[in-house]
This record gives structure tokens, sequence and C-alpha cells, in this order.
């Protein structure tokens, strides 16, 4: 018997029996427990626009299900290029996480970084009772080549040595605030079972807090998390050495 059975809710699995490709997506994790039941890389599974198939599933949680469906179709399609690639050999490789090839609107990345600095402040000063984290007119680069290199590497070091610098506090202010959100209660569910996969889609924390966001309880219309998207859709990552600094890195 497939392990995910032990884990899954009746109502999840009969969908899945129906579907032999949903069916071998789910039980492509191995390791599944009470705690991680769905494969992380599930959404992997059903690139090119096989996530259609998970929609009687989302379905089952209203329309904030369905919209976390789109969001992810939406992804699919614009990662549909760097799915795949060919290898030497002429085998295919598959791309172990989803990525957009950096297409950059230089005016539309710094309004998004603009705004990714208000909605941190916002969340610092508002929400966690501490002064505002970033400057408001902080200078916006566009490293290339060696120094981006450079500029990864001071950034490696700062995570390695605990230096105190935004980088580290916007990343876990953020992230220990996010965890302290309560779902609503009918899609709490949801959410913990997708945890890992939405997390997996490109190894980012904040891209997954983007996708749950519609799924908290008295969650405001304003993802906070939206730029971070904005900028993911270009192929870049803010980052943030300084306060009067942001580094937007390919």
């Amino acid at each position: 018997m497939d392990k995910y059975r032990e884990y899954l809710p009746q109502s999840w699995l009969a969908f899945i029996d129906r579907d032999p490709v949903l069916a071998a997506a789910f039980s492509a994790h191995i390791y599944a427990c009470d705690s991680e039941p769905v494969a992380p890389f599930l959404f992997q599974d059903l690139r090119g626009g096989e996530m259609e198939r998970l929609r009687p599933i989302f379905a089952l949680y209203g329309q904030p299900g369905l919209n976390l469906l789109r969001q992810l179709q939406e992804i699919d399609t614009r990662t549909r290029d760097t799915a795949q690639t060919i290898i030497s050999g002429g085998q295919t490789a598959y791309a172990g996480y989803f990525f957009t090839r950096p297409e950059i609107d230089v005016q539309a990345a710094r309004e998004a970084a603009k705004d990714y600095i208000r909605a941190v402040n916002r969340i610092f000063e508002e929400e966690l009772g501490k002064p505002q984290l970033l400057d408001g007119d902080a200078e916006i680069e566009f490293p290339t080549g060696g120094e981006a290199a450079a500029i990864e590497e001071e950034l490696r070091q700062t995570w390695i040595h605990g230096a105190d610098i935004p980088e580290l506090d916007v990343r876990e202010g953020l992230g220990d605030w996010f965890m302290d959100l309560e779902y609503q209660e009918n899609l709490e569910e949801l959410a913990e079972l997708l945890s890992e996969p939405l997390y997996h889609i490109s190894n980012d924390y904040f891209l997954s807090y983007y996708l749950q966001w519609p799924l908290l309880n008295g969650a405001p219309e304003d993802n906070p998390f939206l730029p971070h998207y904005r900028l993911w859709c270009m192929g870049l990552s803010a980052r943030f050495p300084a306060r009067d600094r942001v580094v937007l890195l390919r």
C-alpha cells in the first residue's frame, strides 16, 4: 500500500485513486509521514499543465483553494521554458526547482524593490513593534558578473558569522512573524499538507508565504510578499546588505 494513504484525508484519496498521474505523483514520496505526508516535489511532477489534475482537491477548499491552484498554474506557465534542457548525448535534464529566465524591466524592478521596502518597514513597525528596518530612499543596485558574485559571497559570510545587517533581520523577522499567523479554520488542512511542496517550488520560503497569504485568517488583500514574487518573476532576488542599500541579484 502506498504510504501516503495513511496520512491524507479520505476526500483527497477519492480523487487520487481515479487519476493514475496523481497517484504516481503522490506515491513518489517514499518517506511519507504524518508531519510530511505529501511529496516535497509534488508540483514538479505535475509541470507542463498537469496541475489541472489537482482541481478537484483544491475545490474542496472553496475559492481560496482554487485561487491557490490558479497561482500555481501561473508559476508553471511562467517557468515552462526552463523546466527542461537537452544535455550532452541528447538526454533531457529536468529542473529540480521552478525558476524564470531573467527578463528584467529595470523600472518595474525598482518599483517592486521600493514596495518591498515599504512592506518590510510596515511589518516591523506595525506588527512587530520595532523601528523601521530599511531606508525608504535606499540605493537599488543591479550588479552582474564578478560584482554580483562578490556580493553573494559577502552575504554568505554574514550568514556564517551572524553579522548584524538588515539581510538577516528581514529573513528571520518576517519568517518568525509569518509562522505566528493563523490560517482560516477550513483552510488550515490544505496549508499544512502543502507546506513542503510550496516551499520546494523554488527552495524559497517567501515565495511560499506569498502563495499561502490568502489562506490566512483575516489576511488583508495587500499581500506583503507580492513584491518578492514580482521580482522572482523577473529572475531577481532582493538582498539587504545595509539599511540604505538594496541589491537585486539574478
